[in-house]
């Protein structure tokens, strides 16, 4: 079962927040374990009690785990930019999805990406979405 990091905006806009949520659904129910499904929930870690450090801690621990980064770009996030450089850099794939209407707000940096384990995908339906990564990662055989 391929093991998935999900990263999303937590403490800035979370405009997809809901698109975030359906798709995190349709990943498990099309069998991929989602390892960060607390960045779907209302109450932050550090609002849980959880210190910077600790979050810090686990997000590096589960980075290291997954097989692949998927992460919501659609709104600004220094989070999710750290945990896309981190992936890459540690030669995970990395689909970065943006909703279609958002596309010229992304940021050239992330739209610039020339890496070949990186992919930019643009949808307009959580169910698109997962369409699209289901192909990219089988085409690249990300397993």
């Amino acid at each position: 079962m391929k093991k998935v990091y999900f990263a999303a905006p937590m403490r800035g806009v979370r405009g997809a927040l809901n698109e975030s949520r359906e798709l995190v659904k349709l990943m498990e129910d099309n069998g991929l374990m989602v390892l960060t499904k607390h960045v779907i929930e209302d109450v932050l870690d550090n609002d849980k009690g959880m210190s910077h450090q600790e979050v810090f801690e686990r997000d590096i621990r589960l980075l290291d785990e997954a097989d692949i980064l998927i992460a919501e770009v659609s709104y600004p996030s220094l989070g999710v930019g750290f945990e896309i450089a981190y992936a890459l850099l540690k030669g995970k794939t990395v689909v970065a999805l943006v909703k279609k209407d958002r596309v010229e707000s992304l940021s050239s940096l992330i739209r610039g990406i020339t890496m070949k384990n990186f992919h930019l995908i643009e949808y307009s339906s959580p169910n698109e979405a997962l369409e699209k990564i289901l192909d990219k990662t089988a085409r690249r055989g990300v397993s």
